[in-house]
C-alpha cells in the first residue's frame, strides 16, 4: 500500500514538473487573440482606384521613419509635416497596376481615426491612370515583407461594379486581382498573375483572386472567414485547453459533453456576434486574465467536483467571455456587408471545436481503458489548472 502511494506521489511530481517546463515553453502562444491589424476600403472606378489604408497606430509606429514625438504616439502635427516620409512608405508597402502599369499613388490627406475603438493611422491615397482600366493588381506588402511581423493580416473590402468583395490578406495571400467595372466587366479567376516590373513577389504562396460573380464572391468570403475561424480556435491554446477542461467535466458521458458544448457556444456566440457588430465591446486588458480564470476554474471544479447543476450556467458565463477574445479578431472588419462574414467566422471557430472534440474524445476513452489505477481526470485536470493560473498570473501582472 505504501509503495502503490508512493509511486502515486512520483508520478503527480512528474506531472507537475512536466506542466510547468510546458507552460514556460508555451505560454506565448495563448499570449493574445489579436496581432498586427491594417484595414483596406477600396473603391475601385474605371481608370482610378480610391484606397483608404487603416493601420494601428501602435503598429504604425513601429514603419514610421521618426520617432513619436509622443510618447508611443504620433501627433497630428507630425503626420502632417511627415506627408513626403509617408508617401515612401506607402510607395514601398503598396504597389498597383493597371493593365501592367505601375500607378503612382498621391496621398490625399494623412490623420488620426478609431475603428472599433482601436486607434489608427488613416491613409487616403488616390491611384491615376491614363486610360480605362480592364485589370488593375493591388500587392499589399506591410510589415511581413520586411520582417517586422510576419502574422499581420489586411482585411480588405473592396467595392466594384456594383459589388462588395473581401479579402483577407496575409503573408501568404497579398495579391488581389479585379477587373475594372467597364461595360459588363466583371472580377475573374485567374492564376499566378504576371509579375510586372516593381512587384515583389518573391515567396508567393498563393494569390488572392477578387471574384466577379455574385456566387463566386459568396463563396470566397464564406471560405476566408470559415478557414479564419477554425484557424483562430486551433491557434488560441487557452481556448482548447477550457475546451479540454469541459470534457474532462463531462467525463465522457454523451449528453454531459451535449449540455456543456452547448452551453459554451452559446455563450460565446452572443458576445462574438454583439462584439463585432460593436454593439458590446470588453478590453482585452479585462478579457484575457478571464479567461485565464476560467481556465483554472474548470481545473478546480473537476478535481473537487462541486454543484453539478451550476456547470451548465458558469460553462454559459464563461463562453460569454471567450466570445469577446473570439471577436477580437473581427473588430474593426465588418464594414459594408457584415451577415456572411460574422456567420462564416463563428461557423468556422464550431468547425473548429468539433474536430477537436472529434479527436479528444477517442484519446479519453482510450485512456479510460488503460490497465493503471490512476485517475486521469483528476490529473489532467490539474495539468490545465497549472496552465490557467501561470496565463492568470502572467497576464495580471502585464
Amino acid at each position: 500500500m505504501q509503495k502503490s502511494t508512493l509511486l502515486i506521489v512520483r508520478r503527480s511530481f512528474a506531472a507537475l514538473v512536466m506542466a510547468v517546463i510546458a507552460c514556460i515553453s508555451l505560454a506565448g502562444a495563448a499570449s493574445a487573440h489579436f496581432s498586427s491589424t491594417g484595414y483596406s476600403d477600396i473603391q475601385v472606378g474605371s481608370d482610378t482606384i480610391e484606397y483608404h489604408l487603416s493601420i494601428l497606430e501602435s503598429d504604425f509606429v513601429h514603419i514610421f521613419p521618426d520617432k513619436p514625438d509622443g510618447g508611443d504616439k504620433l501627433s497630428d502635427k507630425q503626420l502632417a509635416s511627415s506627408m513626403k516620409a509617408i508617401a515612401a512608405l506607402v510607395s514601398d508597402g503598396l504597389v498597383v497596376t493597371g493593365d501592367g502599369k505601375i500607378g503612382n499613388g498621391e496621398i490625399i490627406g494623412v490623420k488620426h481615426e478609431k475603428r472599433a475603438t482601436m486607434e489608427m493611422v488613416g491613409i487616403d491615397i488616390r491611384y491615376k491612370f491614363a486610360a480605362p482600366v480592364k485589370q488593375y493588381l493591388m500587392q499589399y506588402n506591410f510589415f511581413w515583407y520586411s520582417g517586422i511581423d510576419p502574422n499581420h493580416s489586411n482585411y480588405a473590402t473592396i467595392q466594384v461594379g456594383g459589388q462588395t468583395i473581401q479579402q483577407v490578406l496575409g503573408s501568404q495571400n497579398y495579391i488581389v486581382q479585379v477587373q475594372g467595372p467597364g461595360p459588363g466587366a466583371a472580377s475573374k479567376p485567374a492564376g499566378k498573375p504576371a509579375e510586372p516590373s516593381g512587384f515583389k513577389t518573391a515567396g508567393i504562396a498563393a494569390v488572392s483572386t477578387a471574384q466577379g460573380t455574385a456566387g463566386a464572391s459568396w463563396l470566397a468570403t464564406l471560405k476566408t472567414y470559415v478557414v479564419m475561424g477554425m484557424e483562430h480556435i486551433w491557434s488560441g491554446l487557452d481556448h482548447l485547453l477550457f475546451l479540454f477542461g469541459l470534457l474532462l467535466a463531462a467525463e465522457q458521458r454523451p449528453w454531459k459533453i451535449v449540455r456543456l458544448i452547448t452551453a459554451f457556444t452559446i455563450g460565446h456566440c452572443i458576445t462574438l456576434v454583439l462584439s463585432s457588430l460593436e454593439i458590446a465591446y470588453l478590453s482585452p486588458r479585462i478579457v484575457e486574465p478571464l479567461i485565464a480564470l476560467s481556465i483554472v476554474y474548470i481545473a478546480v471544479e473537476n478535481i473537487w467536483k462541486k454543484r453539478e447543476s451550476a456547470r451548465e450556467v458558469v460553462t454559459l458565463l464563461f463562453g460569454l467571455v471567450h466570445g469577446f477574445g473570439f471577436a477580437e479578431v473581427l473588430r474593426g472588419t465588418l464594414s459594408g456587408e457584415m451577415a456572411l462574414p460574422l456567420f462564416s467566422f463563428n461557423l468556422g471557430v464550431e468547425i473548429g471545436q468539433l474536430v477537436v472534440v472529434a479527436i479528444v474524445i477517442p484519446v479519453l476513452l482510450w485512456i479510460r481503458r488503460l490497465p493503471w489505477q490512476i485517475k486521469w481526470n483528476q490529473y489532467a485536470s490539474g495539468l490545465i489548472g497549472v496552465f490557467g493560473l501561470y496565463w492568470l498570473i502572467e497576464r495580471m501582472i502585464s
